[in-house]
């Protein structure tokens, strides 16, 4: 069995010294950083803050900080504010995002999200598509159904059959077959289209 590093223990937050949490989002120490993202949370004010040092936020703690305080924002512009991310190559960051999206009310997240399948960025249509399959919202599933019906792309196509797959909406299963007749000799497509057949009508 591997060995498994002991992890470092965490830092105390510092007690507040009166300065202003807004300001100190920029101090040199990632401990008051940190410290500060928690004294910002659920401050609609500190958004746009907020937001702008977490592409540029390095320390784990801090970024985590960073975005729980912003999922208890949890406003509309909160969810505006840090979608464009899902197109950063950053992967611990991009799924940093998409978990904290997912805590914030399905309700405020979906009007901002849905927009995001039609972008011109074909990679961020496909991080769109997981982002709303996993949104509790009645909207997702005949989103995802209109990405299989009218994105040019495979990939977000591929990606939409798998989030239907993990709702289990077998009520999908036409709009997955017309899928097949879109890209008739793709043979992802016909693997996938015959995985969900199998999952939502037996063998």
């Amino acid at each position: 069995m591997a060995l498994v590093k002991p992890r470092k223990p965490v830092e105390p937050i510092p007690a507040e010294d009166g300065g202003d949490p807004l300001l100190r989002l920029e101090d040199a120490d990632p401990v008051r950083r940190r410290a500060a993202a928690h004294a910002l949370g659920g401050r609609a004010d500190a958004v746009d803050a907020l937001a702008r040092r977490l592409p540029r936020e390095e320390d784990p703690s801090a970024r985590e900080a960073l975005l729980t305080a912003l999922v208890l924002t949890g406003t509309a512009e909160a969810a505006r504010s840090i979608l464009p991310l899902l197109a950063s190559e950053d992967v611990g960051l991009r799924n940093g995002v998409i978990e904290s999206l997912q805590q914030m009310p399905a309700a405020v997240v979906m009007p901002e999200a849905a927009p995001l399948l039609r972008s011109d960025d074909t990679d961020l249509r496909i991080f769109a598509v997981q982002l709303v399959g996993r949104l509790a919202h009645p909207d997702r599933v005949p989103l995802l159904i209109g990405v299989l019906e009218r994105d040019p792309e495979v990939n977000v196509c591929l990606a939409a059959v798998e989030a239907l797959m993990e709702i289990g909406r077998p009520d999908a299963l036409p709009a997955l077959e017309r899928l097949a007749v879109r890209f008739p000799d793709d043979p992802f497509v016909a693997f996938s289209v015959d995985a969900a057949r199998r999952l939502f009508s037996g063998p």
